[in-house]
């Protein structure tokens, strides 16, 4: 069974992985306006015209917030966040919708908890990937399973995944 990741130095070092295989993948940088709840950031958001989709990031005191989006960003203008991954800077923490899970052989995966606006069940219910369960600080539960951070498509799949959330926002709106 999966464990998440807990302890503040492998975090860090999961975040920093995550950050480069994402940036790997996309290579164009613009300076553009992320928007969302509250407002909005100026930032240099990282994209791919193949993936069509852009990544920014803001480490943060207690966390790693990671923001994506599906469509080109222009310079100077505001782009629309889809997403959103974040992992705790230490510790476990459950209201953050990203985690980090390792498993026996050592191999680190990007999980996902199913915290949107709607909430988890609502997510769950639309969610069509892979579900994986993980022990989550002695307790078990089910997680999004998004990539394993060494997988040779863990862009396309974190690509597919930040559409699958889009996909789920709009399912939610329907009904």
């Amino acid at each position: 069974m999966l464990q998440i990741i807990d302890d503040a130095e492998t975090l860090a070092a999961a975040q920093s992985l995550f950050k480069e295989k994402i940036i790997a993948a996309l290579p164009q940088t613009i300076r553009c306006t992320v928007a969302g709840i509250g407002g909005g950031f100026e930032t240099e958001v990282h994209y791919s015209p193949e993936l069509d989709l852009w990544y920014a990031q803001q480490i943060q005191e207690k966390k790693c917030w990671n923001g994506f989006g599906i469509g080109a960003p222009v310079v100077g203008k505001k782009v629309a966040l889809a997403a959103e991954i974040n992992f705790p800077a230490d510790g476990i923490n459950r209201a953050l919708s990203g985690a980090f899970a390792r498993d026996e052989d050592g191999r680190i995966f990007v999980l996902h908890r199913g915290k949107i606006r709607g909430g988890k069940a609502l997510f769950f219910r639309y969610y069509y990937g892979k579900v994986a369960s993980a022990d989550d600080g002695g307790k078990t539960d089910d997680f999004a399973l998004i990539a394993a951070l060494d997988a040779a498509d863990f862009a396309d799949k974190l690509a597919a995944f930040v559409r699958q959330i889009l996909a789920i926002k709009t399912a939610a709106k329907a009904h």
